[in-house]
């Protein structure tokens, strides 16, 4: 058996994009998994390794929490992402039951509807913070209701949502306002299910629903409630504000598009493929187990990175380019195996609506300014995009 090869990069010193495809690469070279000198886990680098480790939920639990931080892994015990078989599927099912294809259709229209209203205004604006204007904004516009949630807070959900994938990783200077952050959303989650403030027929509703008939137990509301609402904002937004600099950056690509929309499918797969928003999460092995030619050891913490096996070239040609017609189905960017995320589907309507919107009334993008990436040790997303949307007519 080979020995595991380590490195002493610091994958956390920044979020820049260039610098964490850059340690992606060399981490791929180095080996399939690659042990991290600090914090000390070992990372799952190419896609093939990724994947295996992913569908094998035997060998590597999510019960010991999936992020970096030990505080946070305990606080984090009993949503749906952090838990393991046979717990895991009672969860996911509750969790899941408003998200399943069914229920999406019959909203479709609706949200095809917000998407375009939401188009229209920032089309008739031109200059937009892309961000918090659109890609922010498309979220708010539909998960919200569709949720169940009451109108109050709803100012603060995005603040106190998007502070939980920077919490997974380890330790920053951020980590004292997220953890403030994190606790007013538990609380508020809390209230929401003691209070039963939750619209009738809706997910959330049905999840109380779920605890009064014994399916799963009372004080697991909140954290599922949590688990709703985190993941379903921001990882939509990340990917919305990608989209956006992608096609500012490459008006061709956007001309192309309009012309065949109907690769907006294969567009939206290219697009998590290449600019995944989560980077990866932590599991813990269970047991020796062989990966990638090498044993990790009973009780080691892994660290599958979606987002290098996303641009692993010995799976994909031009692995660093954005091709929309490639359509990688088996992308990585929503996991996979049990724990894959339970709300792909309405993550793609959203996509799906806004990029058709966006296809109707917008001839390019342009940037104002230069972009900004957020400081986040998971997410992989903007904090600004200055960008002019010229109004155009699709042919």
């Amino acid at each position: 058996m080979a020995v595991v090869p380590t490195t002493e990069i610091d994958m956390f010193a920044s979020s820049d994009r260039p610098t964490r495809y850059e340690q992606y690469r060399h981490l791929r070279e180095l080996g399939g998994v690659v042990r991290l000198r600090e914090p000390d886990v070992y990372a799952i680098t190419r896609y093939d390794e990724v994947k295996a480790a992913l569908a094998d939920h035997d060998a590597f639990l999510s019960g010991e929490g999936v992020g970096f931080d030990p505080d946070v892994n305990q606080i984090m015990r009993g949503v749906t992402l952090v838990s393991d078989p046979p717990e895991h599927e009672v969860l996911r099912s509750v969790v899941g039951a408003g998200l399943r294809p069914g229920p999406l259709r019959a909203r479709a229209e609706e949200i095809a509807g917000k998407a375009r209203d939401l188009v229209a205004e920032v089309v008739a604006r031109g200059e937009i913070d892309g961000v918090t204007e659109l890609a922010q904004a498309m979220p708010m516009l539909v998960i919200p209701d569709y949720l169940g949630l009451p109108e109050r807070n709803r100012e603060h959900l995005y603040a106190w949502g998007q502070v939980g994938n920077d919490l997974l990783g380890p330790r920053s200077e951020r980590t004292p306002h997220n953890m403030e952050m994190t606790q007013r959303l538990f609380a508020f989650a809390h209230e929401l299910a003691a209070n039963r403030e939750l619209a009738p027929h809706s997910p959330g509703a049905a999840m109380l629903e779920a605890a009064d008939q014994g399916v799963i137990a009372k004080e697991k509301c909140p954290l599922l409630l949590v688990d709703f609402i985190g993941p379903s904002l921001e990882t939509t937004a990340a990917a919305i504000g990608h989209l956006l600099v992608l096609f500012a950056e490459r008006p061709d690509q956007w001309t192309a598009l309009r012309a065949e929309p109907a690769l907006v499918a294969s567009t939206i797969n290219e697009l998590l493929r290449l600019e995944t928003p989560v980077r990866g999460l932590t599991r813990v092995a269970a047991r020796d187990t062989e990966l990638g030619g090498v044993t990790i050891p009973q009780g080691a913490r892994v660290w599958a990175l979606f987002a290098s096996a996303n641009r692993d070239e010995r799976k994909w040609e031009r692995a660093h380019e954005f091709d929309l017609r490639r359509n990688p189905l088996d992308h990585l960017g929503f996991g996979h195996g049990a724990h894959n995320c339970v709300g792909q589907g309405i993550a793609r309507m959203e996509l799906h609506a806004l990029i058709h919107a966006l296809l109707e009334s917008v001839e390019r993008f342009e940037f104002t300014g230069d972009p900004v990436i957020a400081q986040n040790t998971i997410l992989n997303t903007y904090a600004e995009v200055p960008v002019r949307l010229v109004a155009g007519k699709a042919a």
